[in-house]
C-alpha cells in the first residue's frame, strides 16, 4: 500500500508539472518576444571571438525570437567548429525570458574539447605527372603538417594544386568525382590525415589554333585587334592563367564588352593540341553621357558637371576618342570651364605601353587672377606587372600656353609658356578604388619644368615667360580592416613634396600656383579651409615644400541595418602637416595639427562626406592661442571648419 501511495504522489507531481509547463509554453507561444542579447558561455577555453560566432548564427540577425532558429543555429555553430577542427564540440542553449519587457535572451553553452591537427597531406592521382609540375606542387604550403585542421585552407590548398596543374599543361585536371577530398581522423591521437584525389593529371595538352568569333560585328572590327591581345601561342603548353589573361586583355578593348575563350567542340586533340574559339560581344561604338563629379584643384573642392562623348573604335582601330565639356564650380568667383579632346592608343610601340594625348582649352577664375589656357598632356603608361612592387610607370609631358590677367594693376597681363616633364612609379594593391579597406598605395614622382620653353622661347619673343624647377613628390596610403565585413577600417597617409627653382633671366618667372603645394581643405588639414594654412607670406599662392599626413578611423555605424541606415558611416581623424616657402624653411615645431570627426553616406560614386575639423595646434597663431583650448572664445569661429567632399579624404 505504501508503494502505491508513493507512485500516486509521483503521478500527481508529474501531471502538475506537465500542466504548468504546457501552460507556460502556450503563454510564450502567444507572445512575440524581441531578441535582447545573444551571449556565449564556455566550459574551458574560448578560441573564437563572440563576433565571429554571432556571424555564424541567424538568431543574432533576427529581431524576433524563434526557437526553431535557435535549434538550427546549434547545428550551424557545430558545423562552424567542425570546419575549424573541433570535431567533438558540444553545444547547448539556455533561454532567459523577460515577460515584462517581452524580450528573450539566448545563451549558447559551448564545450570546444580538443582541436584536431593535420598529421599528413597526400595528393593522389599524380603518378604520371611531370617532375616539373610535381616540384611546383610541393612548394605549395597553404596546408602543412602540424597545422590546425581548417576546411577553408584545405579547399584553398586543393585549388592551388589544380591551378598549378592546369597552368602546366594538364587542362583536364580536376578533383575526383567520388573521393575528391577525404579526411581521416583518429580520436585517440587528436590528428587527421588529408587525402586529395585527382583525375586528369596524366595527359599534357597544348594550345592549338585560335579562331575569333565576333557576334553581330556591325562595326567591322578587325580580328587582328583582339588577336593581338592573346598572350599564348600555338603549340605552347596549355596554361589556364594565360587563357584568362588573354580574356581579360581582350575585354579591356574599349569596343568589346565581353570575351570568352573556350575549347572548340570540334577539336580533335591531335598530338595533344586543343583548338580554341574566342567569342566576342561588342559594346556601342558611340556614346554621349552627362556626368557629375567632385574634384579638388589646389586643395579646393569643386562640384563638376559636364557631358562626355566616346568613340570606342576611333579611325577603325584599337583606340578611343574622348570629348569632354566640363564646368567645375566652387563659388561665383572661383570656377573653371574646360573643353578637352583625348585619344588613347593601347600597344603603342610595345605591348604593355598605352599612349594618351589630351588637348585642353579653358578658362580658370580664382582669387587674384584669371587665365585662358591651351594645354597638351601626353602620357605614356607602361604596365610593369601585377606581382612586382611597382605595377605601373607613367611618363608625362605637359605643355601649356597661358594668358594671365592679374587683379593687381602692378602686374597686369602676362603670357606664359610652361612645360613639365615627369616620371611616376606606382604601387597599388588596395582592394577597392572608391573605399579601400586593405592594402597599400605608393607613388613617387620626379620631374623638371622649363626644358621646352627654354629651347623655343625665341619663337614667341621676349614677352613670353616661363618657369624652371625640379619637383619631387611621394604619396603613401595604408588601409587596415580591423573588423569583419570592413565595419571598422584604419586609414593613414603621408605625403612629402619639394620644388627647387633654378635659373635666371628676364623671361624666367617663379613657379606658378598650379604646380605648387597647398595646405588646408577637405582632403588636407581639415581644421583649415583650402589655402588657409601655411608658413607663407601669401598662402593662396602656395609653397614649394610640403609635409602632410592623416590618421583616420572609418566606422560603419549601422552595419546590420537595411535601407537608408546601412550606408551611414562615421570617421574620427587626426591631420598633420604644413607647407613652407622652401625645404630650407622647414621646422618640426611648425607642423600644424587638426582633429575632428565626420559623417559619410555611401553612394555609387563614393561616400558623400561632411567633416568637422578643429585646429588642435596652429603654429601660425599668436602666442597663447596656438592650442585648441587656449582662448576658447574662438573655438567655434577661428578654430573650427566644416568640410564637404565626395569620396574618401584619401
Amino acid at each position: 500500500m505504501k508503494l502505491r501511495i508513493n507512485l500516486y504522489h509521483v503521478f500527481l507531481t508529474i501531471a502538475a508539472f506537465c500542466t504548468f509547463y504546457c501552460g507556460a509554453g502556450n503563454l510564450h507561444a502567444q507572445l512575440v518576444l524581441e531578441v535582447d542579447e545573444i551571449e556565449f558561455s564556455f566550459k574551458g577555453k574560448q578560441t573564437f571571438e563572440d563576433s565571429e560566432l554571432k556571424d555564424a548564427t541567424a538568431i543574432s540577425k533576427s529581431k524576433v525570437y524563434d526557437k526553431d532558429i535557435v535549434i538550427a543555429d546549434i547545428q550551424k555553430l557545430k558545423k562552424f567548429y567542425f570546419d575549424n577542427g573541433f570535431f567533438d564540440v558540444e553545444i547547448d542553449t539556455s533561454i532567459s525570458i523577460n515577460l515584462e519587457d517581452e524580450e528573450a535572451s539566448v545563451t549558447f553553452k559551448i564545450t570546444e574539447n580538443k582541436r584536431y591537427k593535420i598529421d599528413s597531406l597526400v595528393i593522389n592521382g599524380v603518378e604520371n605527372t611531370s617532375a616539373d609540375a610535381l616540384a611546383k606542387i610541393r612548394k605549395i604550403r597553404t596546408v602543412k603538417k602540424g597545422d590546425n585542421y581548417t576546411k577553408v585552407l584545405i579547399i584553398q590548398h586543393a585549388n592551388e594544386v589544380l591551378d598549378t596543374l592546369q597552368n602546366n599543361g594538364y587542362m583536364n585536371a580536376r578533383l575526383h568525382i567520388d573521393s575528391g577530398t577525404v579526411i581521416r581522423r583518429y580520436k585517440d591521437q587528436s590528428h587527421v590525415n588529408v587525402e586529395i584525389s585527382l583525375e586528369g593529371a596524366d595527359t599534357l595538352y597544348y594550345f592549338g589554333s585560335t579562331k575569333i568569333d565576333i557576334k553581330n560585328n556591325v562595326y567591322g572590327l578587325k580580328t587582328e585587334i583582339p588577336r593581338d591581345e592573346i598572350v599564348y601561342e600555338e603549340g605552347e603548353l596549355y596554361s589556364k592563367a594565360k587563357k584568362l589573361d588573354s580574356e581579360r586583355n581582350i575585354a579591356r578593348i574599349s569596343i568589346i564588352s565581353g570575351a570568352k575563350i573556350n575549347p572548340d567542340s570540334s577539336s580533335t586533340y591531335t598530338d595533344g593540341k586543343v583548338d580554341h574559339t574566342v567569342t566576342i560581344t561588342l559594346a556601342k561604338k558611340n556614346e554621349l553621357t552627362p556626368f557629375i563629379k567632385g574634384a579638388n584643384f589646389e586643395n579646393r573642392f569643386y562640384l563638376g558637371a559636364g557631358i562626355k562623348y566616346l568613340n570606342r573604335y576611333f579611325l577603325s582601330g584599337n583606340r578611343t576618342l574622348t570629348l569632354e565639356l566640363e564646368e567645375d564650380y566652387n563659388s561665383t568667383s572661383i570656377n573653371r570651364t574646360t573643353f578637352s579632346a583625348a585619344v588613347t592608343q593601347p600597344h603603342f610601340l610595345l605591348p604593355r605601353v598605352t599612349l594618351t594625348d589630351r588637348v585642353s582649352v579653358g578658362f580658370n577664375n580664382v582669387e587674384n587672377y584669371k587665365n585662358y589656357f591651351i594645354a597638351n598632356l601626353t602620357t605614356l603608361n607602361y604596365f610593369i606587372a601585377p606581382h612586382t612592387f611597382y605595377n605601373n610607370a607613367y611618363l608625362d609631358l605637359t605643355e601649356e600656353l597661358i594668358w594671365i590677367k592679374y587683379d593687381t594693376i602692378a602686374t597686369g597681363r602676362q603670357t606664359q609658356f610652361n612645360s613639365f616633364l615627369s616620371i611616376t612609379f606606382v604601387h597599388d594593391n588596395t582592394n577597392n578604388l572608391l573605399a579601400p579597406s586593405s592594402g597599400f598605395y605608393h607613388s613617387i614622382l620626379a620631374g623638371n619644368a622649363g626644358l621646352i620653353p627654354r629651347v623655343v622661347t625665341g619663337i614667341f619673343g621676349k614677352s613670353v615667360f616661363y618657369s624652371q624647377f625640379f619637383k619631387a613628390y611621394t604619396l603613401n596610403k595604408f588601409y587596415f580592416s580591423i573588423a569583419k565585413r570592413d565595419i571598422s577600417v584604419i586609414a593613414t597617409k603621408i605625403s612629402i613634396g619639394d620644388i627647387i627653382e633654378y635659373g635666371q633671366g628676364e623671361n624666367i618667372v617663379p613657379v606658378q600656383p598650379i604646380y605648387k603645394f597647398f595646405s588646408g581643405g577637405s582632403s588636407s588639414l581639415r581644421g583649415w579651409n583650402a589655402k588657409e594654412n601655411g608658413i607663407l607670406d601669401n598662402k593662396i599662392d602656395g609653397g614649394n615644400f610640403l609635409l602632410e599626413g592623416s590618421l583616420e578611423l572609418r566606422q560603419k555605424l549601422f552595419p546590420r541595418s537595411e535601407g537608408f541606415l546601412k550606408n551611414i558611416g562615421g570617421a574620427f581623424f587626426v591631420d598633420y602637416g604644413n607647407v613652407w616657402e622652401t625645404h630650407k624653411d622647414f621646422k618640426f615645431s611648425e607642423i600644424a595639427y587638426a582633429i575632428g570627426f565626420g559623417i559619410r553616406y555611401d553612394l555609387f560614386i563614393g561616400p558623400i562626406r561632411f567633416d568637422f575639423g578643429f585646429k588642435l595646434y596652429d603654429p601660425a597663431a599668436p602666442e597663447g592661442e596656438k592650442w585648441l583650448f587656449q582662448n576658447t572664445s574662438k573655438l567655434f569661429s577661428d578654430k573650427f571648419r566644416i568640410q564637404f567632399g565626395i569620396g574618401q579624404a584619401f
